[in-house]
This record gives C-alpha cells, structure tokens and sequence, in this order.
C-alpha cells in the first residue's frame, strides 16, 4: 500500500499534493530519500508532528475531567499508521459513553465552543467541537459511532467493548478496533454523501482497514447497512494504491485522485449525482433522487433566486474550473465547505 502512496506522490504536482492533504508524508518520502523538501511541505511536515505532541498532553488533561471509556478515533489516531506519523490533524475526535457529561465537564474546564456558523450542532454527528486557550486543536465529542447522515448508527456499547488500546500510549484513552475503526474512517470519507474528496481520505481507509480481517470489515459493513459506502472506498483503494482491478467509481467520479489534482466544478456534479448508485441499491438511490434534485435546483435556506443564478451560471460557465476556484468565487458555498478552511 505505501509503496503504492510513494509511486503517486513522486509524479505529483505540489499543488496536487496539497490539495489531496498528503504534504507532511510527501515530506517525509523526500526526507527519507534525502532530497530536498519544499518549504511548504516541510511546514505541513512540522504541523502534523507539533499535532501529535499537542495531542497527547490534550488527552491527558481531558481524561482526567470524567470517567468512563474514551475512544480516540479518525485523524490523530489513524496518523500513528503512517510512516513517521506523516499525516496532520485539526481535532480529536473522541467517542463516550457519557459525551454530554464529558461536554459539560470540558466547558467547565475552560474549554470554549468554536465559531462554526454554517452549521446547527443540534442532530449534528458529534456535539459542538470545543477549544481551549492557547491549544488550537479542536475536540469533537461524539456519543454515536461515526456513520453517515440519514444511516442509523450501531450501537456504541458494542464499539466500546471491541476497543484497544489506543496507539498513542495514554493511559484510559482506548481506539475502535481496526474492523469497527476502518468502517468510521470511510463512513466518515462519505459524510454529506460528498465521497472521493481527496486521496487523504483513501489512504485513511486503506491504512486502517489494512490492519483487520478484509472478510470481517465485509460482515460488519453489510450489518451495519453501509456495504456499499465500505466496498465503493475499499476498491478505489485497491485499485489506487495497490495494483488492484480498476474501480468503475474512480474511473467515473474519481479522476482526480488517480492523477492527483483537484476536482473541477463538472466532476464535482457528476460525483453529486452518481455516487448515489454506489451507496445504494439501485432502487434504493432512484429515490434519493427527487430530494438531490430540489437540493440542486432550489436556493439553500437563507439565499436568493439571484444568488442561486449567479452560483449555478458560474458552474455552467467554468465547469473545468478546479473547486476551490469556484468556492473563492461563491463565498457561501465556501462557508458551507468544511474543507474550504
């Protein structure tokens, strides 16, 4: 698989490369051939190592706060599986039993809630993301397994109770399972039916689901009603970074990854209305169909028909302009861009 990640890396582009957000293990490749690295990569490099010294003294404080299991899971703990640790994070994602207690408890701590004004945290995936003075990490509090929008989430007792410790060596602070943690990682490489928006998110998947029983991760997807989320991630996967059978999602809505670039404003509609057919059953993403066509037609709650009309006219105009050009130009649409920041 790593050799797979290098073969990709060495032919790409620096702005390909940070697009996809794999600058720190770019760095770390040309550091381990002894080449010289680009400063923008070595300042990824040296965030994603100041992440993994910030986090654990984090996890410390924040395991003192409550009692109970306490899962770290997605970014800072799939960062331990890459070659030298070469992947940055911006939070800890922590799943708990007793999240909301743990919520209060950080709060009154000192932690404060992070500005997020594009989104309502009220039915969100995990309550509303915390900070503490001088500590830019963000920590997520989920009190459900990591699923999808609109997928209804196994139970976290049976997460729990797989759970081992986790690879950052803090007492108290457990992980999923790597069959339990690969689902998450892709699951979470889905959220807002948005799949294939980097090659990060890939290798997450492959990283992890490296580590666990490919036939079990396949029980426990179809069990948990997001078979086609896992197969659609674990093939490109496959396909990218292994040598595997080609990936008729890649070949149709992920391009980009494949050649290690952005994806424009075409492909990005084309992912919008095809991945649908790789989630579910066919009849199944028939009928999501009605709803991604008012979603796409319709003006979002808030906005005008004018704005609505300039943001669609812009796409029709520009389709071969890259995604972050076109948020640039259509601010709204940035702001509703986890990933625009």
């Amino acid at each position: 698989m790593w050799r797979g990640v290098d073969t990709l890396l060495a032919r790409a582009e620096i702005d390909g490369i940070v697009a996809h957000r794999l600058g720190p293990l770019a760095a770390y490749r040309l550091e381990q051939l002894g080449e010289p690295i680009p400063r923008e990569l070595q300042a990824q490099r040296q965030l994603a190592q100041l992440a993994t010294l910030t986090a654990i003294p984090l996890l410390r404080r924040i395991r003192d706060l409550v009692e109970g299991p306490l899962l770290l899971a997605k970014g800072a703990e799939v960062a331990s599986l890459y070659p030298g640790r070469a992947r940055s994070f911006g939070d800890l994602d922590l799943l708990a039993v007793e999240g909301d207690a743990l919520h209060r408890a950080l709060k009154a701590d000192g932690f404060t809630e992070v500005d997020y004004p594009q989104y309502d945290f009220t039915d969100y995936r995990h309550l509303h993301p915390l900070q503490t003075p001088r500590v830019w990490l963000h920590v997520d509090v989920h009190i459900r397994p990591i699923v999808p929008d609109g997928y209804r989430p196994p139970p976290l007792a049976e997460v729990v109770e797989a759970s081992v410790p986790s690879a950052l060596g803090v007492e108290g602070i457990s992980a999923p399972n790597p069959v339990h943690h690969a689902l998450m990682v892709a699951a979470h490489g889905w959220n807002d039916h948005t799949p294939f928006r980097d090659l990060r998110d890939i290798v997450d998947v492959a990283a992890v689901a490296q580590q666990a029983s490919e036939r079990e991760i396949d029980q426990t997807a179809r069990r948990w009603g997001i078979e086609g989320i896992w197969r659609t991630q674990w093939r490109a996967a496959d396909a990218l970074l292994a040598g595997g059978r080609p990936s008729a999602a890649v070949r149709v809505f992920g391009r980009h990854l494949a050649d290690m670039r952005e994806r424009t404003v075409f492909e990005e509609h084309v992912q919008r209305w095809l991945s649908l057919f790789w989630e579910y059953p066919f009849r199944e993403a028939l009928g999501h169909v009605p709803a991604l066509l008012r979603k796409e037609l319709l003006p979002d709650p808030g906005e005008s028909w004018s704005d609505k009309l300039r943001r669609l006219g812009g796409g029709i105009v520009h389709p071969g302009r890259p995604m972050s050009s076109h948020l640039e130009s259509t601010p709204r649409e940035a702001a509703k861009d986890g990933r625009a920041f």
